[in-house]
Order: structure tokens, then C-alpha cells, then sequence
């Protein structure tokens, strides 16, 4: 009986290209729309934004890149899922600088 292949944790660090911040806020809500199934199959478990600094209340936030933690087996698998969202189809996140890393979760929990 042969299992299935485990699944991994990888952290990803996804720097925004210089000058994204107008193309990222236009299609933010795609890709919070997108990022939904991700979520439900669990393939991304954490997830958010990197900020250059915390706005101000009512202030548009300045942003830096984004974070997520995703489940697969492998490292393709997860270049798989991003390069499929919005981010990187519009140029928003720089992929040659992002960082793929393996991750293993101590801690998880909501804000």
C-alpha cells in the first residue's frame, strides 16, 4: 500500500516590484477573491500583506510585498499556485527576488 506524499509547509516572501503600489491596489480585490479557494482546500493556511509601516487610521497603507504560508508537497507546487495569481499575472509581485522557504509551524493563530 503506497501513501500519498506528504505535505510541506513553505513560507513565501513576496516582494512587490518598485512602483507596484497602484497596479496592487487595483486588483487587490481580484486577488483576495482568488486567494479564496486556496484557503478552502488549504493549500494556503496564512497569508497577508508586508507593509513599509503601519498607516495611520484611514490611511492607505504603504506596501512593501506580501506573505503566505502555504501546504504542498514540494516546492514547484507552491510556484505552481502563485504564478496563477493576480499578483504576479499584473506584475505585481517581483518573482525573481521572491523566496520560497521550507517552514515548519510552531505556533498559528489568529489576530
Amino acid at each position: 500500500m503506497s501513501s500519498a506524499p506528504a505535505k510541506r509547509e513553505f513560507l513565501c516572501i513576496l516582494p512587490d516590484k518598485p512602483g507596484a503600489q497602484a497596479k496592487r491596489l487595483e486588483v487587490r480585490p481580484n486577488h483576495l477573491e482568488g486567494i479564496k479557494p486556496n484557503v478552502a482546500s488549504g493549500a494556503i493556511v496564512a497569508g497577508g500583506a508586508m507593509l513599509n509601516a503601519h498607516p495611520a487610521d484611514g490611511e492607505t497603507p504603504s506596501f512593501k510585498g506580501s506573505m503566505m504560508l502555504a501546504v504542498a508537497e514540494n516546492e514547484a507546487q507552491v510556484l505552481e499556485l502563485l504564478n496563477k495569481d493576480i499578483y504576479v499575472t499584473s506584475g505585481v509581485w517581483d518573482m525573481e527576488k521572491a523566496q520560497i522557504i521550507p517552514f515548519k509551524s510552531a505556533v498559528r493563530e489568529a489576530l
